[in-house]
């Protein structure tokens, strides 16, 4: 799966993106990974663009999303991917592992899961890393909150 920069920034303006929600017990998220990966997979195999996100009632408040990108950037930064890439360019769309919450030291965490292609192709792989990937959120999340106490 590839775009044009141009036209991203043109489907993401335009709105033109699968978007998604899945809510979980904060304890529990992990048990949320398949039924999060499988919707972000469904746009992507319709050859779409895609923003699904996964919340929990937690104080402090944090939000995981996956996201479908040409960089490693949150979608909300249209203008930053805009300045930091060229228009003319044809670009991989990679698949991005966002958590944001106040209590992170950046306020925000992106990781990259891998290109649109390699996660459809191996959807297992993908789980298992994702899973990875949120559970070690919600520790570092843990630790902080802990910390804090």
């Amino acid at each position: 799966m590839q775009r044009n920069v141009q036209d991203f920034i043109d489907d993401v303006t335009a709105e033109k993106i699968t978007q998604a929600s899945l809510t979980g017990a904060y304890a529990q998220l992990a048990t949320k990974v398949k039924p999060w990966l499988a919707k972000l997979l469904a746009a992507i195999k319709a050859n779409q663009l895609a923003q699904v996100t996964l919340t929990a009632k937690h104080e402090p408040a944090i939000s995981f999303r996956l996201e479908t990108s040409v960089i490693n950037l949150p979608l909300a930064n249209l203008t930053e991917i805009g300045k930091v890439t060229a228009a003319d360019d044809t670009m991989p769309i990679n698949v991005y592992m966002i958590a944001e919450s106040e209590a992170l030291p950046s306020g925000l965490r992106i990781d990259e899961l891998g290109t649109a292609d390699d996660v459809l192709a191996d959807q297992a792989n993908a789980e298992k890393l994702l899973t990875d990937w949120l559970t070690a959120q919600t520790d570092r999340l843990d630790q902080i909150t802990a910390a804090e106490a």
